[in-house]
């Protein structure tokens, strides 16, 4: 036994007993090696599992797959950036284009991923403001919380916000609620717009409103 604990104590540099975190049962380092597989389906697959691993080594690979042409690659790289968070915080310029994409998928997933990692406020918030006019109601609401993440920095969003909590989709109307909430006093001038809110039919929506009034009438 003592023999057993010298000999791991003597390699404990090396690495005696570590082990790669896994994805589907296959280690870190496959993963980095197959996100350069010629096969899309494996490459895809690869990226997915660098993000679930939240690998922050492999931030600038992912950059780079921001700037493939297929839009699924794009989107798949962004969600992988989302879950990597603040440690991704050097695809934020490759990230804030995409917020113009043509794919719903891709400006979904790069409003998730900037509002996950959190960057410098004066260049992200207003770019997500724009989604909030978004086509697409799922990405409209993900503007909408992404914007929430900054908190009291997203103030200037105040009237944005308060403009989606009339929104058509009530997805949108719950995440401005929601964000608003996040926002907190300084988001006061959305009183009047959420007791108005309050009263709808929908009741995820009203449980969202009732959160908001409170946070903003007394803080967090």
């Amino acid at each position: 036994m003592r023999t057993s604990a010298l000999v791991c104590a003597a390699v404990l540099l090396a690495g005696c007993g570590a082990k790669e975190p896994l994805h589907k049962g296959k280690a870190d380092s496959y993963w980095r090696e197959a996100v350069h597989d010629k096969d899309k389906t494996n490459h895809r697959e690869a990226i997915t599992a660098l993000g679930a691993l939240k690998d922050k080594e492999a931030v600038p690979t992912l950059i780079e797959a921001l700037k493939d042409k297929d839009a699924g690659i794009q989107a798949k790289a962004a969600e992988s950036l989302w879950s990597i968070g603040p440690e991704a915080r050097a695809a934020v310029p490759a990230l804030v284009p995409l917020l113009k994409d043509k794919t719903a998928g891709v400006r979904l997933n790069a409003a998730g991923a900037l509002g996950q990692i959190g960057a410098d406020a004066k260049t992200v918030i207003p770019a997500l403001r724009g989604l909030l006019k978004d086509g697409d109601a799922y990405v409209r609401a993900q503007a909408a919380t992404s914007l929430g993440k900054f908190g009291p920095e997203s103030k200037a969003s105040v009237p944005y916000l308060t403009d989606a909590l009339k929104d058509r989709a009530k997805e949108v109307r719950t995440a401005a609620a929601y964000a608003l909430a996040e926002i907190g006093p300084d988001a006061k001038a959305a009183i009047p717009a959420l007791k108005q809110t309050v009263k709808e039919k929908d009741g995820d929506v009203r449980t969202a409103a009732a959160f908001a009034l409170q946070a903003v009438k007394e803080g967090p």
